[in-house]
Order: structure tokens, then C-alpha cells, then sequence
């Protein structure tokens, strides 16, 4: 599987709460390409993380902003 961003790096913590969260979710996410997942962080501060989405549970965050 190639993506076209490069991964953004996450805590191990941070990256299995999010995509716990995106599958959780994945309805909403299915079909889209690149989405947009908002979030509180492991610090309990908001973020949109940004990722590319080749099916269920193969997605690369590859942006996070604090909102």
C-alpha cells in the first residue's frame, strides 16, 4: 500500500486511540479518499487530524492541528 503524504508521527498512545476512533466511526469516513478526523489528543487538547483513507484500518495521519 502506497500513500502519497508522509506519516505524521504520533505516540504510541495517541496513534491507537485515533485509529480506534476512525474505525469506531469508519461509516462516515467510507469511500473518501483523503478526511478529516476531529479529536482530543492524549493531552486533552481538540486537533484535526488529517489522513489518507485506503479502506478500513489503512489510513496515514499525515497532519494534526490544535483547534
Amino acid at each position: 500500500m502506497s500513500f502519497i503524504f508522509e506519516t505524521f508521527a504520533l505516540s504510541k498512545q495517541e496513534y491507537a486511540k485515533i485509529y480506534s476512533e476512525i474505525n469506531t466511526n469508519y461509516q462516515k469516513y467510507w469511500g473518501k479518499s483523503f478526511a478529516i478526523h476531529m479529536s482530543y489528543g492524549v493531552d486533552d487538547k481538540a486537533y484535526a487530524y488529517y489522513f489518507e483513507n485506503q479502506g478500513y484500518n489503512q489510513y496515514n495521519i499525515y497532519m494534526k492541528t490544535e483547534i
